[in-house]
């Protein structure tokens, strides 16, 4: 028993070991923007245009939950990359917050593993201290 209550201790460290390169990302100040971008292709409904021949016009829209509602939006061409940059930092942050709920989840296992086996050891010294063997009674 105490070698495995060395190993969980030994997993718990690791684990430990693991929160605080996540907890730097939390810590960033960058802003994140909840979407994505993608590129949407489209016909404009002109028969002499090219998009009604099989080449569509091309365009690439943000997808967000702006104030509650779900909207798509157009950025301006030349701030595509600071967009790109708010969403994929958005992605990354919601991307270690589930590695971190993960560490949380085996860090509470391990954590309650840890207590049984404790307090297994404590009632085993306790039945030894309760044990007439290993003490005289005095009495009075």
């Amino acid at each position: 028993m105490p070698h495995d209550l060395s190993s969980l201790r030994l997993q718990l460290r690791q684990l430990q070991n693991q929160i605080p390169p996540l907890l730097e990302t939390f810590l960033r100040r960058e802003p994140l923007l909840p979407g994505s971008l993608y590129t949407l292709r489209r016909r404009c409904g002109k028969p002499s245009c090219h998009c009604a021949h099989g080449e569509l016009h091309a365009s690439t829209v943000l997808s967000y939950r702006g104030q509650g509602r779900p909207q798509n939006v157009t950025p301006p061409s030349d701030r595509l990359e600071e967009v790109r940059t708010l969403t994929d930092d958005y992605r990354r942050f919601r991307k270690t917050r589930t590695q971190l709920l993960r560490l949380q989840r085996q860090l509470l296992t391990l954590v309650d593993r840890i207590e049984a086996a404790r307090v297994e050891q404590g009632e085993r010294q306790f039945q030894q201290l309760r044990s007439p063997t290993s003490r005289p009674r005095s009495r009075r």
